[in-house]
C-alpha cells in the first residue's frame, strides 16, 4: 500500500517573532480559528460495559458512502470542542472528508456516560468508534488521525491491528504524539513546565470531581489540594485502570515499542522544543521503521503550534497540511 504524498512536509518556518516554543504552543492553541460551517450530528456509541462514547459527525454536502471518512482524536483533558480538534473538523469537509470527533470515554459530552474514562492505554475504545464508522459507510477508506495524547493512542491502535484489526482504516496521523509516557512526565515536571502541569493537573481533578456527581456509588474521591500529573495518575489513574501503579501505567501504556507494527501508511510529525514532548523516542525509533511509516521531527513548532505561512494566506502551517495530507 502506497502512502500519501508527503512533499508538502518541509521543513517549518515559525513566524516572526513566534520562534519560542511556549508562544507557538499557547497562540496554536488559543489564536482564533474558522468556525464550523457545516452542521454536525451527535452518535452515541454504547460499549460492551456499559459505558458509552459520543462521536460528533460533520459531513460535507453531498459525502456519500465510498467517500473520505476522518476520525479525529483530542489529548489529555481535551474532548470534540479542543481549538485544534475543531479547526481540523472545520478544514476536512471542506475538502470533501467526513470529519468524526470522538469524546474518548469519560470526556465531554461523554463524561456522564461512563463510569470509567480514558488513559493512554484504552486503545480498545478507539477501535469501537473505528468500526463504528466502518458499520455505518462500508465502503469508506478511514484515516485515523490523533492529537497530542490522541496521536499516541492512533499510533497504538494501529500497532495493534496485527491482534485486532481496524477494517476500512488505510492511514494515520499523529502529531505530536507522547511515545515514552516516563520521559514525557519528566519533561512536564520541570520548572519551566509547571502552568502547563497546573493546567492539565487541575481538569483532570475537575473531570474526576464531575465524574464521582454523575457517578456517586463510585469509590469516594480521596486527593490532595495540590498535586501534579504524576501524583494524580498514582493515587486515580493507575488504580482505577487496574495498574500496579504510576510507573506501571507509564510504562505499559506507552506506545513507542508498537510503532514498528504499523502496517498502513502513516505520518508522526513531532517538533524538538515541544516543551513536554520528549524527542529521544522519535530518535530512537529511526530506523526501525517501515518505509510506510514516515517519521518528521522538526525543528520548531511547539507542542501542536507549528505557527507559519501556510502558503495559502494563513499561519496554521501544519493543521492545513494535515487537511491536505487525510483528504489525499
Amino acid at each position: 500500500m502506497s502512502a500519501p504524498p508527503l512533499d508538502a512536509w518541509t521543513e517549518f518556518r515559525p513566524l516572526p517573532l513566534l520562534r519560542n516554543p511556549h508562544v507557538q504552543t499557547i497562540l496554536g492553541l488559543y489564536l482564533p480559528g474558522g468556525g464550523l460551517r457545516q452542521p454536525t450530528r451527535r452518535h452515541i456509541l454504547r460499549l460492551p460495559d456499559g459505558d458509552a462514547l459520543v462521536l460528533h459527525d460533520t459531513t460535507p454536502p453531498g459525502w456519500r458512502d465510498g467517500d473520505r471518512v476522518a476520525l479525529l482524536v483530542h489529548g489529555l483533558t481535551g474532548s470534540h470542542a479542543s481549538p485544534h480538534v475543531r479547526r481540523l473538523a472545520a478544514r476536512l469537509p471542506e475538502l470533501g472528508v467526513r470529519a468524526v470527533r470522538l469524546d474518548l470515554r469519560g470526556a465531554g459530552l461523554g463524561l456522564p456516560l461512563a463510569r470509567g474514562f480514558y488513559h493512554a492505554g484504552r486503545s480498545e475504545d478507539v477501535r469501537a468508534a473505528l468500526h463504528e464508522l466502518h458499520r455505518r459507510a462500508p465502503a469508506s477508506p478511514i484515516a485515523l488521525v490523533g492529537l497530542s495524547l490522541g496521536g499516541a493512542l492512533a499510533l497504538r491502535t494501529a500497532g495493534e491491528a496485527d491482534r485486532f484489526p481496524l477494517p476500512g482504516v488505510d492511514r494515520v496521523l499523529a502529531l505530536g504524539p507522547p511515545l515514552d509516557l516516563v520521559r514525557c512526565i519528566a519533561l512536564l515536571e520541570r520548572p519551566g513546565n509547571r502552568l502547563y502541569e497546573l493546567h492539565f493537573a487541575s481538569r483532570l481533578v475537575r473531570d474526576a470531581r464531575l465524574r464521582q456527581r454523575c457517578f456517586p456509588d463510585l469509590p469516594p474521591l480521596a486527593l490532595p489540594r495540590r498535586l501534579g500529573v504524576r501524583l494524580f495518575d498514582d493515587l486515580y489513574t493507575a488504580p482505577r485502570c487496574g495498574f500496579a501503579g504510576v510507573l506501571d501505567y507509564y510504562q505499559r501504556a506507552s506506545s513507542q515499542h508498537l510503532v514498528p507494527r504499523i502496517a498502513v501508511p502513516t505520518l508522526i510529525v513531532t517538533a524538538r522544543d515541544d516543551p513536554f514532548i520528549a524527542v529521544e523516542p522519535f530518535e530512537e525509533l529511526r530506523g526501525q521503521l517501515p518505509e510506510h511509516v514516515v517519521l518528521r521531527i522538526l525543528p520548531h513548532g511547539g507542542h501542536l503550534g507549528f505557527l507559519g505561512w501556510d502558503g495559502a494566506g494563513g499561519v496554521r502551517w501544519a493543521e492545513r497540511r494535515v487537511a491536505e495530507w487525510v483528504a489525499r
